[in-house]
């Protein structure tokens, strides 16, 4: 009866070991696959924040030729005023 006790609780610990084998292959089988989205997902914002500093880039040079642009118009009105006072004066 002794040795029955043994076997059974032998045969119990081996279908708890394979139990607990099978259940860390499954974690880790969706550890993997979880990694791999996230990755995904990283490389998409990563591709997302290139083309964000791009459209700043973008922005940031036209902002910067308006500016030349205005300022050259308003220098061109302010030497045209200038030279339009000074006919008038003479």
């Amino acid at each position: 009866m002794t040795i029955q006790a043994y076997q059974t609780l032998y045969e119990s610990s081996i279908a708890y070991g394979m139990r607990k084998a099978l259940q860390a292959e499954q974690s880790k089988a969706e550890m993997l696959i979880k990694i791999t989205n996230i990755e995904e997902e990283c490389s998409d914002l990563e591709e997302i924040v290139d083309d964000l500093k791009k459209r700043i880039n973008r922005m940031l040079r036209e902002e910067e030729k308006d500016k030349i642009q205005s300022k050259e118009r308003h220098e061109e009105e302010i030497a045209s005023l200038s030279n339009d006072n000074n006919n008038f004066m003479i």
